[in-house]
């Protein structure tokens, strides 16, 4: 739920943050941040750094008294992708956060709310029950809501698991609203708690502190040391966490911790002692849940019922606090609970933390980290008190009417699974620690009290009987709990699926144990028809978001498992009875009956399902060609390998089964509209494709005016096509044309939505073709028609899901331009691609919606771009003189008017891919026509006589992924970029790159290593003069290309022949390398006409070179002044090998020298204040400035306080570079708004990195 917990306040409700409600909503769903607060206590801060949740006041006030909080390595990250998405052309966009519990992560992504709140509209997204699309529907109001003058972006914190299905309704709804908006509508932050081990990532957040987190932190503690004690500093639990790097020594060395063991064995039955042990489990199994302390009374009532407080003893008075029922509370009665429950708890206050929440009438509490309830956890078990024992005593102390956010806390504890590398673990973390124990009886015990205290809550006794039939095999109490289930939700069908899998999984236990026919057929029956019954309840669920949804159960997807269920208890069926009696083979695949065959007279009580098992595997192996071959999960998720494999071996066994190769009880070539479609994924070879065709064809000749018999002889024509184009059976598309018109022609019958889908490819109107056509079709009614014919055959098993691409238009003529999607799978997967790609990806797993793939030269040579146009959020493309509209995946950011892209067809209809928008604006920012934006060339008085006339428009290339682009490269760590233009002479503003076109064309290049080539470069006598670079065209011609170097050519005598007879460019050629000449300017080497391949400017080996430098200075992190200085050749690729060295070091830029400098000489460091010298040691005291390797000189100044200057001595005793080092710059603590604001651009050096002090919990 969008909800109003972002108001929260330190005494009371009223003094958070103002409660603001979309007009019109039931209940609040949004909570928009504002600064507005009336208690600015210290105190907050002191429970903030002891361990309590993060508060807007925290932040308000580390801004207002100038201590800000210390920001986790990934805010930089995510105020980068923000600014990316806040300037892309979608309306809505996403970024993940994932954080171990206690990380920082919830803290994080506050403060990059709290610092972008003047940029964009924030809100929070708390979990709820409600549907996405009701959530959508208020974020959407909420943005339309602004001033027409004022529109932001709302940028939207949300911690819900239907992310996926909230971004799909926020499309939906956007483009059914046509609203067009010139700036985002939303940007959501998802972050994602995780308990599993996570890679290493700018947005995985660990408990785990880079080397300037701790500095941060060294720095924090002493300003907190100056406003509070010794003692109190001890009780910063949440903060001293941090700043130890999450110690687990730490906490288990503090005293309060200590203490436990001796005092729970002393009071082991104190009810103190049992609510410490409640809190400790609940804040290690559920981070960030916490109790009420009216509800922590209720543990502690024995201990005072004659208290002051008598007055309570009502029951009403110790009724818990609800999120959506608040008790009602006298004044003055909140400080009473708490200090009864201080006085109460005090042997363990030191761990506790104690907080307001909005919804909460009475103050919260929780254990102050999750590591310390952890190891709370391990003090209890010490004294005897386990795990196990603690949930048991909480779940018998909970009531049937618990609240809503007790029965969440409680489900986590028992029923939610994690997910670890996209599969879900077997049960709860709770469950599985306690298995993992031994003790399964405890487990078993946990699941009959939740089971039996909230009798109206069908998840727990689902949850009961799956443990008993995985972990104890104990098939009969299972199905006993899974009926118990279905009594209290008859309609969910997932709970009938229960039900399903223990008599699936007993049924296979006992085909194990060789078990009589008769047996495994009575539990095979059982199966069979509870399977039924899911079937029936799943066709009965309804989308939540369709107009009937109220009236029925509802299910965000199909559930199909009911089907697969079936499928996979028919092919233990059959492996069962074909193992006892193999003549029971020709039973099950209908050569025979039961009753035909004597030895199987004890069975023929089952006669109807043995005999029925055939045909019904045939019904659903049709749902399952179509539901995966049409579609998918999601764009980013892909079927599970096995749901395929069952499918199509329960099929081979009941309809391909045969006893010698050759011989089939069902002809092979049969097949579905479908299932031709999928034999190019399946990869059939031409041969069986042509028999399949002419089998087909025959067919057709036999029944022309069966449609369908008239569809699958077109299609296998284009499938064939796509695999042989030279077949001697193929027909001309004239030749289909003329077929499939005579069926358009009859108009008054229902026609399938591959119909529709064959009339839009067999008529789509080809590019440039103005010879007229004697088929006149309206392909706007076509498309109108393909998606009411799917949403009445299909919608309901598709809903959710995502529809695959089945066929793209592409380039040629005829049949030519009928693609295949499998083509486009091939073409990226065959050898020596410009585009790396997962060597484990299928088609069945290819990600359609990923835009790298699209930018791969063959894949643009073989489709074609059509040309459309963008209107109040709907797509058209261009057909002739006429538009016709085509589906999108998302919706765009007032972009009216022309764009281009790849057009495919689903089952669904027409589907743009890598649209491109011709937008002014776009390529404005894209191209930056201004020199004085951004200078990647040095400025050296030794050349600045060599003018360079041309006039470069300077370009900003994309930045590709590095996850998806550079997986064959990762070691590296290299950055591959990627630019279009039009005709005109460019440069990179990254890489200095330059390049002149006559037509638009399309690059991606990266810096590469010399390494491999340095041996051969040393036998032949030649050594880098410049940067290697790999360059490769997608699109297009390059006349010239500029390849940056370092040289500087000023006062060189003859420079144009002497240098020029000294320099060539590396050119690898079929593994090879050559050598070409090329013509050098100011700070490039030209080359004509060039064709591509790994290249880099070389000079002859002991030529006296002097070059362009920089001198990089980098502060580390450590207790005193210590600075690293690289002097370092002007050779981009080497300036960001630097920077990735010291990505934890602070940067302190200077300008570089304005000299040229001697190649392979030594230079001396020195530290000078004034004329004096400066009190330092530095190791070593002299660098040579070379290509590689490069090294750096190491400056100690202990207790540095004092501007000083660095100078940079050569061989002869001449200063050649100076810099002043200041203090305030080596000392801040603080970014400036303007790094801040330019965090979406993209530069080629490091920006500035300042440190922020503070917090982060």
């Amino acid at each position: 739920m969008l909800n109003t917990a972002w108001k929260e306040d330190v005494t009371s409700p009223s003094a958070g943050l103002p409660q603001t409600q979309v007009p019109g909503s039931v209940v609040t769903l949004l909570a928009v941040l504002e600064d507005i607060f009336m208690d600015k206590s210290q105190q907050t801060l002191s429970n903030f750094y002891k361990g309590s949740p993060p508060k807007w006041i925290n932040y308000f006030i580390a801004e207002e008294q100038n201590t800000l909080l210390v920001r986790r390595k990934g805010y930089d990250e995510i105020i980068k992708q923000i600014r990316k998405c806040q300037i892309t052309n979608r309306t809505v966009s996403s970024i993940h956060l994932f954080h171990h519990p206690g990380s920082g992560g919830s803290t994080l992504a506050m403060q990059v709310l709290w610092d972008l709140r003047k940029d964009f509209k924030c809100a929070i997204i708390k979990q709820s029950n409600e549907e996405p699309a009701l959530i959508a529907e208020h974020i959407i109001q909420l943005f339309d809501n602004q001033d027409l003058d004022d529109k932001r972006t709302l940028l939207l914190l949300d911690d819900n698991s239907s992310e996926g299905n909230l971004i799909e309704s926020l499309n939906t709804q956007i483009v059914e609203k046509r609203i067009s908006a010139s700036v985002p509508v939303a940007i959501i932050l998802n972050t994602k708690r995780k308990h599993t081990i996570m890679a290493d990532g700018p947005l995985n957040l660990k408990n785990r502190l880079s080397s300037k987190e701790l500095h941060d932190f060294e720095l924090k503690e002493a300003e907190i040391k100056m406003k509070h004690s010794e003692e109190e500093m001890k009780q910063f639990h949440g903060f001293n966490l941090m700043r130890n790097n999450f110690s687990r020594r730490y906490v288990a060395n503090l005293s309060s911790v200590k203490e436990i063991v001796e005092y729970a064995r002393r009071h082991e039955t104190a009810c103190s002692t049992e609510l410490f042990s409640v809190l400790a489990l609940l804040n290690s199994y559920v981070p960030g849940s916490f109790l009420p302390i009216s509800r922590c009374l209720d543990f502690l009532t024995p201990q005072h019922s004659q208290h002051s407080i008598s007055q309570q003893q009502d029951n009403n008075m110790f009724k818990m606090a609800t999120l959506l029922d608040p008790v009602e509370t006298v004044p003055g009665e909140n400080i009473t609970e708490k200090m009864q429950f201080e006085k109460d708890m005090e042997p363990f206050m030191d761990l506790i933390v104690i907080f307001p929440r909005d919804e909460m009438k009475s103050e919260c509490v929780r254990l102050a980290h999750p590591m310390i309830a952890n190891e709370c956890l391990n003090a209890l078990a010490e004294a005897g008190i386990t795990t196990g024992e603690i949930a048991k005593r909480f779940l018998e102390s909970c009531k049937p009417n618990e609240p809503p956010y007790m029965v969440k806390i409680i489900k986590s504890l028992l029923t939610k699974r994690e997910t670890v590398e996209e599969n879900q673990e077997m049960f709860s973390r709770l469950i599985l620690d306690i298995h993992d124990e031994g003790d399964l009886s405890m487990c078993k015990e946990l699941f009959e009290i939740a089971t039996n205290t909230f009798k109206q809550d069908a998840f727990f006794p689902q949850a009961f009987a799956r443990f008993l039939y995985i972990v104890l095999c104990d098939y009969d109490e299972a199905e006993n709990q899974a009926c118990v289930a279905i009594a209290r939700d008859p309609e969910n069908s997932f709970l009938i699926d229960t039900l399903g899998q223990i008599h699936k999984n007993h049924l296979r236990t006992l085909t194990r144990t060789g078990t009589p026919a008769l047996q495994i057929l009575k539990v095979a029956d059982l199966a069979i028809k509870v399977f039924r019954e899911e079937e029936k309840a799943a066709e009965n669920e309804q989308d939540p978001n369709s107009f009937i949804a109220q009236t029925k159960k509802i299910s965000h997807a199909f559930n199909c498992r009911g089907l697969l269920g079936y499928i996979q208890v028919a092919n233990i069926i059959f492996d069962a009875l074909t193992s006892l009696n193999r003549a029971l083979g020709d039973v099950l695949t209908g050569k025979t009956s039961v009753r035909a065959l004597p030895a199987a007279k004890n069975i023929r009580q089952y006669e109807d399902l043995i005999e029925s098992l055939q045909n019904k595997v045939r019904k659903k192996h049709k749902f399952f060609e179509t539901y995966l071959t049409y579609s998918k999960p999601s764009r980013h998720k892909s079927e599970r390998v096995s749901v395929q494999r069952d499918v199509d071996v329960c099929y081979s066994k009941y309809l391909l089964k045969h006893s010698n190769r050759g011989a089939s009880s069902y002809n092979v070539l049969d097949r579905s509209f479908a299932g031709l479609f999928s034999c190019l994924e399946r990869n059939y070879c031409s041969s069986f494709l042509e028999k399949l065709t002419e089998h087909t064809k025959n067919i057709y000749k036999g029944r022309k005016f069966d449609v369908d018999a008239a569809m699958k002889y077109i299609l296998s024509i284009i499938i064939l096509s796509n695999k042989d184009e030279t077949s001697r059976v193929l027909q001309t598309l004239t030749d289909l044309r003329d077929i499939l018109w005579g069926f358009v022609e009859k108009r008054n019958i229902y026609q399938s939505p591959e119909f529709f889908l064959l009339v839009l490819l067999m008529f789509w109107p080809e590019e440039n073709h103005d010879q007229p056509t004697p088929f006149q079709l309206d392909l706007s009614n076509t498309v109108e028609n393909v998606k009411a014919a799917f949403d009445q055959k299909y919608l309901k098993h598709f809903r959710s899901r995502y529809l695959r691409p089945l066929f793209f238009l592409g380039q040629g003529t005829g049949l030519k331009r009928l693609v295949h999607s499998w083509k486009i799978y091939h073409t990226i997967h065959t050898e020596d691609r410009t585009v790396p790609v997962q060597k484990s990806e299928t088609w069945a797993t290819l990600d359609w919606g990923n835009g790298r793939m699209w930018q791969d030269g063959c894949i643009q040579n073989l489709l074609v771009r059509v040309n459309g146009v963008f209107k109040k959020q709907q797509l058209f493309a261009y057909a002739g003189d006429k538009q016709i509209p085509v589906y999108t995946d998302q919706s765009f950011v007032s972009c009216e008017g022309p764009a281009s892209f790849f057009l495919g067809f689903t089952i669904k209809g027409p589907v743009a891919y890598d649209i491109k928008f011709d937008s002014e604006e776009t390529h404005k920012d894209k191209c930056m026509e201004s020199q004085d934006h951004y200078k990647p060339h040095p400025t050296c008085y030794s050349c600045a006589d060599f003018k360079d006339l041309t006039n470069w428009k300077q370009l900003y290339p994309e930045v590709l992924n590095e996850e998806e682009e550079l997986s064959e490269r990762k070691s590296e760590r290299l950055e591959c970029y990627r630019v279009s233009s039009p005709a005109g002479s460019y440069e990179c503003l990254v890489s200095g790159l330059r390049w002149v076109c006559d037509g638009a064309v399309s690059l991606k290049y990266h810096f590469a290593d010399w390494e491999p080539y340095r041996e051969d470069l040393k036998r032949m006598q030649f050594e880098p003069c410049g940067p290697l670079m790999d360059i490769t065209v997608t699109s297009g011609v390059l006349t010239e290309v500029h390849l940056p170097h370092f040289a500087c050519l000023g006062e060189v005598v003859g420079w144009s022949s002497s240098l020029n007879d000294e320099v060539r460019v590396l050119d690898m050629q079929d593994g090879g390398m050559l050598l070409e000449k090329c013509e050098l300017t100011r700070f490039h080497a030209k080359l004509l006409h060039p064709t591509f391949s790994p290249k880099g400017l070389l000079i002859k080996t002991g030529f006296p070179l002097k070059v362009h430098c920089e001198v990089l200075i980098y502060q580390t992190l450590t207790a005193h002044l210590t600075l690293h200085v690289y002097l370092v050749i002007c050779d981009q690729r080497k300036m960001q090998e630097v920077d990735r060295q010291e990505k934890d070091a602070v940067k302190i830029s200077k300008p570089a020298p304005r000299e040229r400098l001697q190649m392979k000489s030594w230079y001396t460091i020195e530290t000078k204040k004034g004329k004096d010298d400066f009190s330092s040691k530095i190791n070593p005291e002299s660098v040579k400035l070379r290509h590689s390797p490069i090294k750096y000189c190491e400056i100690y100044v202990k207790n540095a306080e004092d501007d000083f200057e660095l100078h940079l001595i050569n061989e002869k005793n001449d200063k050649v570079w100076a810099a002043e080092i200041r203090a305030d710059e080596y000392g801040q603590t603080s970014s400036s708004p303007a790094e801040t604001d330019n965090l979406d651009q993209m530069e080629s050096k490091k920006s500035p990195i300042t440190c922020r002090s503070g917090l982060c919990v």
